[in-house]
């Protein structure tokens, strides 16, 4: 299987790929000219995104504001007609104290759990990048359907029957 490593990474993009109830996740990232498509299920960019807080405020870096910090911002990351992509099986962040940057590693879902395994995908980002791309896939995941406030179930175009309500009262979208 063949391994991407990039020493720093300078373009790096979440995105949801379709309609709402239908989306798709994956994080694109490399280096110019040279991007891979790590894709992954809605719950698991959540989980990315908030292990990167994590780190962020296990180092002490939780209050960075990306926005000024980022002396290097990272480009979106667009994506060639021959960019390799993988399912994600496992993800695992860490501080590179060496480098201090953030590291971001990937294995494909096909890939065995062995310790002595490279992973697909390994990247290296400043902690300003790191806590911009955190804040960027707390846009994505929370630009699908709206929960319901009371349940927390998802609501479709066609509203929702909300348990609490006994099947009395359908709560539907703004603006239906």
């Amino acid at each position: 299987m063949d391994h991407h490593e990039y020493e720093q990474l300078t373009a790096l993009t979440a995105e949801a790929i379709g309609v709402p109830g239908q989306r798709r996740f994956r994080l694109a990232g490399g280096v110019e000219g040279d991007v891979v498509i790590l894709w992954m299920e809605k719950e698991e960019l959540r989980a990315l995104g908030l292990a990167i807080e994590e780190l962020l405020e296990q180092l002490g870096m939780a209050g960075l504001a990306s926005h000024r910090l980022a002396s290097d911002p990272l480009q979106p990351a667009v994506p060639g007609p021959t960019s390799p992509e993988y399912a994600v099986g496992r993800m695992a962040i860490g501080y590179d104290e060496e480098r201090k940057l953030i590291a971001l590693f990937a294995h494909d879902i096909e890939q065995e759990e062995e310790e002595d395994e490279l992973p697909i995908f390994a990247g290296r980002m400043t902690a300003a990048n790191a806590k911009a791309l955190a804040e960027q896939i707390v846009e994505v995941v929370n630009a699908g359907r709206p929960r319901c406030p009371r349940c927390g179930a998802l609501i479709g175009p066609e509203g929702h029957v909300c348990p609490h309500d006994n099947g009395h009262l359908k709560v539907k979208l703004q603006g239906d």
